[in-house]
């Protein structure tokens, strides 16, 4: 490196003397009637090869041209002159790129109009698509578009849709133009590595986070405007540009944001949020529904749901989900379930 720094400083000496040495040598052909370059050089006493740089440089600026009469004469000119010939031309280019600049701003402006108002009555209130590129434009249009506020309530990455993994780097990129977000996830994410290392880039970016005892659905709202909820089974998406739809889906997220639990990067597990899961689980067990049914609203595997109801039997001594019911019933733990979820 300090090689390298010693031949730029060389070459930077070099260059100051290079110049100082052209301004000396144009003065030495200022008022003659024309000269050549081997005679100027021998007037200052310098190798040819020196002389040749110097007119090089004084032809590019427009300072010396060729003397009439004469192939290997050369004579001064002003740099007014050589200011007029050089500048004129790229001022003149300027001036046409500005005016087709303004032509084309212009042409395009009735169009900015038509899109804008395209915008503000579009016609079509709800499009229902299966199409992945279609979806992905679609979210990309709402997400830069949108200004104050992100909502989501989603399962954790492992079990995420495909409008979900889409969104994911478009929502990231909303909250860091200034757009708030709210992001609601089970507190099964609390145990999730994939999911704690996402919502560890929603936080930074400015985003806030809860989890709550079960996801029912899921959704997507930018800006109270637009929204993207499933279109009953498999892929399709329904995208909603109806203000009165999103603004009910967002009463919905505030409802369960409400009563949902702060998620704190620094800490470790499921943070005070176990006690609420299992409340849960002993409702949704007391309730007869089915082990996949359950899994699906508390954002879990059927396995890891068998692990979470066979350690809950163990700590109630039940020896059966049955048992384990009315066991809960006994204690409280059902009913506490029931009035949280009221």
């Amino acid at each position: 490196m300090e090689l390298a720094a010693e031949a730029l400083h060389k070459e930077a000496q070099w260059a100051a003397g290079m110049d100082e040495f052209v301004v000396a040598f144009y003065e030495r052909t200022i008022g003659r009637a024309d000269f050549s370059p081997s005679g100027i050089a021998e007037e200052l006493g310098v190798p040819w090869q020196r002389a040749e740089q110097a007119i090089g440089l004084l032809r590019e600026l427009r300072l010396v041209k060729r003397a009439e009469g004469g192939a290997d004469r050369l004579v001064a000119v002003s740099p007014e002159a050589a200011q007029m010939e050089l500048l004129v031309p790229l001022e003149r280019e300027i001036h046409d790129s500005r005016r087709r600049l303004a032509g084309i701003k212009g042409q395009l402006s009735s169009f900015v109009a038509a899109f804008e108002k395209q915008a503000r009555t579009r016609t079509e209130s709800v499009v229902i698509t299966d199409d992945r590129d279609e979806l992905a434009l679609r979210l990309q249009e709402a997400a830069q578009a949108c200004t104050t506020e992100v909502l989501v309530m989603q399962p954790c990455v492992a079990q995420e849709t495909r409008e979900l993994r889409l969104a994911r780097p478009l929502v990231l990129e909303a909250l860091r133009r200034g757009a708030q977000g709210r992001i609601l996830y089970p507190h099964t994410a609390r145990g999730d590595s994939d999911t704690r290392a996402h919502i560890g880039e929603l936080l930074p970016a400015g985003g806030q986070v809860r989890t709550t005892k079960e996801v029912r659905d899921r959704f997507l709202v930018f800006d109270r405007k637009t929204a993207f909820i499933p279109a009953g089974e498999g892929d399709a998406i329904a995208v909603v540009y109806e203000g009165a739809v999103a603004a009910f889906l967002a009463g919905l997220h505030a409802r369960a944001w409400e009563s949902a639990f702060d998620f704190d990067s620094g800490a470790a597990g499921y943070a005070g949020t176990l006690e609420d899961l299992k409340a849960t689980l002993l409702d949704l067990l007391a309730s007869g529904a089915k082990d996949e049914v359950i899994a699906r609203r508390v954002g879990m595997s059927e396995r890891t749901f068998r692990r979470h109801v066979a350690t809950i039997m163990q700590d109630l001594s039940a020896t059966s989900r049955f048992q384990a019911g009315v066991l809960a019933a006994r204690t409280g733990l059902v009913d506490l379930a029931l009035r949280s979820a009221a």
